[in-house]
């Protein structure tokens, strides 16, 4: 019988487990976005509304280009210094291109650029090609995103809801 109580204890840990961990991952929202453009022409504009009384506090923006590059290498900095090419050995890292959002206030919206929202995390910049994005807020809070495309000559827009990952 000590067998059956240890084999029924380590299944009821293993299901518990499985169960918490399927409660994190649901807590969690996204909204991929299958096209964005930021180019001298183009222009995408973004407006990130949060539906509910929470503030979300820990949004993230992933970009992707078109051809499935989802960050670039960049020289690290020495003390504020970049190395500069001429030197023998330069070493680089793995930059990916992600920017944390500012705080949105509860059934509030936060509105800007695709380069506006990205430049606001340090002054980066992203390529100048089509891509795609995904906003990931890793708590419960439900969000809405309408994307604007355009130019000179007009624009379109789309709204996206919030869904688990």
């Amino acid at each position: 019988m000590k067998k059956s109580k240890r084999i029924m204890l380590i299944t009821s840990l293993m299901c518990t487990l499985i169960f918490g961990i399927s409660a994190m991952a649901l807590s969690a929202q996204q909204v991929k976005v299958p096209y964005v453009v930021s180019s001298d022409s183009w222009w995408t504009g973004i407006a990130i509304t949060n539906n509910s009384d929470e503030a979300i506090t820990d949004m993230t923006l992933y970009y992707t280009t078109k051809d499935g590059v989802q960050g670039e290498f960049v020289p690290i900095k020495s003390r504020g210094l970049v190395l500069e090419p001429t030197q023998p050995i330069i070493k680089k890292i793995f930059a990916p291109y992600k920017t944390t959002l500012p705080t949105i206030s509860g059934h509030a919206m936060l509105l800007n650029t695709l380069n506006g929202l990205y430049k606001g995390d340090s002054n980066k910049t992203l390529p100048l090609s089509p891509g795609s994005i995904i906003l990931k807020n890793n708590g419960d809070q439900k969000f809405s995103v309408t994307v604007y495309i355009g130019s000179g000559e007009g624009f379109a827009f789309q709204t996206f809801e919030s869904t688990n990952p």
